[in-house]
């Protein structure tokens, strides 16, 4: 695909997609119909295979914009009145087997996972598609199903119906507000009150950030209080392990960072307990960590000094689609994002044609494209970084001494990208998903990029506007 080919696919997805909205009450009852399936495959390979479906409870998302039109996701799924061929509910989203297929590990195995979709109960047969993006970054169906909503056989049990519900804050109806379930994973039945301390003070650090502070009242936030059996979870690279509810786990994918949870049934029976659209994790530790993958879930860790960055930059993924920026980190991906493909991510480009990049109606006219910035000198002093901080773990230093350098380092990077020519202007800045050439970024500095709280971009300020629009509209 060519670079002029590849800008172009760029504007027609700035354009966006456009289709009829269909009448939700002509389509659908008010409740939510889970579709569960069997995610398989290798790192070129993949299949899917029906599971189960279950009733959950009331529906929680949106009434009005059925149709998803931000073309965001690696995956899309489709929901078609199976008579007429309708296309009445459609969403896109990432999940944990999509970003498996990237490491080494899928080279060499065939690996399984749970995964679920979900969608407003049908009133008549439907055809289920899931889609995925070939190398053009066009959606590709590899898999349908037909569901009939009256089969017997459906699943009516999947929840928690006895565990406490808590509510953080409720800003008006479900039907036209975003709903937030939090749950705990590493607490036990005594740190409840710890829980709910630790989601209240994260969800205030995420309703201080713009534009989640100007869209707070679009948002719903509950927390549903299933405890562990014990403190903490996983950490296989200290050969630690714990018996919590979630089987939340750091080290996900190789990255010692990295926490998921594999445990897709669980996650979905005790997030049932409330109406929700969006699942955020919150886990008992101290040691950083956490993860965020878009429409999946997002996980935090509690106890660190960086928790609130973590909490906010995570929900960024997962419920903004947004990619991250930075490219110094070490990471488990081999090749998240090959360069001759156009990143679907809104703040993430290959596209240097100012008249074409996706974000171009927000640079300034005289801004360069690419844009310059002192990246050799960023690059160099980053490099030296990363291999003091290996030495020093490797003869085994202090962890005070660790946090020192990273805290010298955390401030050097915010003084240095301040003090660039084209600081406060958006443009396109090499060094960006992972990758320190032929990927670029919308702004200089940005909560996808650096660990400063700096907030986000205006690039990925307007995509997550735009998700709170969709959710709400």
């Amino acid at each position: 695909m060519s670079l002029k080919s590849i800008c172009i696919f760029v504007l027609l997805t700035v354009i966006g997609l456009s289709a009829a909205a269909p009448h939700f009450d002509l389509y659908f009852h008010p409740r939510t119909m889970r579709l569960d399936y069997i995610h398989s495959g290798t790192g070129t390979t993949e299949s899917f295979s029906f599971d189960d479906v279950y009733e959950e409870s009331v529906w929680a998302g949106p009434v009005t914009r059925l149709i998803d039109d931000s073309n965001l996701g690696k995956y899309l799924f489709q929901v078609f009145d199976e008579r007429t061929g309708t296309l009445i509910y459609s969403r896109g989203f990432c999940s944990i087997f999509g970003e498996w297929q990237t490491t080494e590990e899928a080279q060499k195995i065939n690996r399984s996972f749970s995964e679920s979709i979900r969608f407003p109960w049908p009133r008549a047969g439907v055809k289920v598609t899931i889609s995925t993006r070939n190398r053009e970054n066009q959606f590709i169906e590899i898999w349908s199903v037909s569901l009939n909503p009256g089969e017997v056989n459906y699943r009516r049990n999947g929840t928690y119906s006895n565990v406490p519900v808590t509510p953080l804050f409720i800003s008006g109806d479900i039907r036209n507000k975003i709903d937030i379930v939090i749950l705990p994973d590493g607490y036990t039945k005594d740190q409840m009150k710890k829980f709910h301390q630790d989601a209240k003070r994260l969800v205030k650090t995420l309703f201080s950030t713009e534009p989640f502070l100007s869209g707070r009242d679009q948002f719903n936030v509950r927390c549903v209080d299933l405890p562990s059996n014990e403190e903490g979870i996983d950490d296989p690279q200290k050969t630690i392990y714990r018996d919590n509810a979630l089987a939340c786990s750091y080290n996900a994918f190789g990255s010692d960072r990295y926490i998921l949870t594999y445990d897709n049934k669980t996650l979905r029976k005790i997030a049932a307990r409330v109406p929700y659209e969006h699942v955020c994790i919150l886990v008992n530790a101290q040691k950083y960590g956490g993860g965020g993958i878009f429409n999946l879930y997002t996980t935090c860790i509690s106890d660190n000094e960086w928790s609130d960055y973590i909490f906010v930059h995570e929900f960024g993924h997962s419920f903004g689609g947004l990619g991250d920026e930075y490219y110094t980190s070490d990471v488990a991906y081999s090749e998240f994002y090959p360069q001759d493909v156009e990143p679907w991510e809104p703040n993430l480009t290959i596209c240097t044609d100012p008249d074409r990049v996706k974000w171009r109606e927000m640079i300034e006219p005289g801004t360069p494209v690419p844009t310059p910035w002192g990246k050799a000198e960023y690059d160099a002093r980053q490099t030296a970084y990363m291999q003091n901080r290996k030495e020093l773990k490797a003869n085994k230093a202090p962890l005070s001494e660790i946090d020192r350098i990273r805290d010298e380092n955390d401030r050097w990077i915010h003084d240095f990208l301040r003090n660039q020519p084209y600081w406060g202007k958006t443009g396109v800045y090499e060094g960006a998903g992972y990758a320190s050439s032929g990927l670029f970024r919308p702004y200089i500095d940005c909560r996808m990029f650096s660990r400063s709280l700096t907030g986000f971009d205006p690039v990925c300020s307007r995509a997550i506007g735009r998700m709170i629009e969709l959710y709400t509209e």
